[in-house]
């Protein structure tokens, strides 16, 4: 299955990576950690909102519950940036063919975390402007 992303560049975002890692200063980089985690925050309820919602039918297999895809939405953050992820290869396995398509068994794709991304582009960087522009504000004032 092939993989691609959706991504928001931050212009200067690598040369603050590389003095993070120079400065060695581990509550400058949990902030910008913290930073990543609430912009990406910002996409995933119209993510989970996304999902397609699908009723169990009697043709169902017993294990399938509906919104099990919706619940597993979630975001993984670090100092070098952050992303949202759907599904897991125990709960949800299915998740890479709903988002990506199965031609084979007839599925096509519904690419609800790319869209969500679309969406929320916007307010994204413009909460992570304006939080890493607070962080780096507060570490050069103390």
């Amino acid at each position: 299955m092939a993989s691609s992303r959706f991504s928001v560049q931050v212009e200067g975002l690598t040369q603050l990576k590389k003095t993070l890692r120079q400065l060695k200063d581990k509550d400058l980089s949990k902030a910008v950690r913290e930073v990543n985690k609430q912009a990406a925050e910002l996409v995933k309820p119209d993510a989970s909102r996304g999902v397609p919602q699908h009723r169990r039918t009697p043709k169902d297999a017993k294990k399938y519950r509906p919104g099990k895809l919706a619940k597993s939405v979630k975001v993984v953050a670090s100092a070098n940036g952050a992303s949202i992820k759907a599904g897991t290869a125990a709960r949800t396995p299915y998740a890479g063919a709903i988002h990506f398509g199965y031609p084979k068994r007839h599925i096509r794709p519904n690419r609800f975390l790319y869209r969500a991304m679309a969406r929320n582009s916007g307010r994204v960087s413009e909460t992570y402007e304006r939080e890493i522009s607070a962080v780096i504000r507060a570490k050069l004032e103390s």
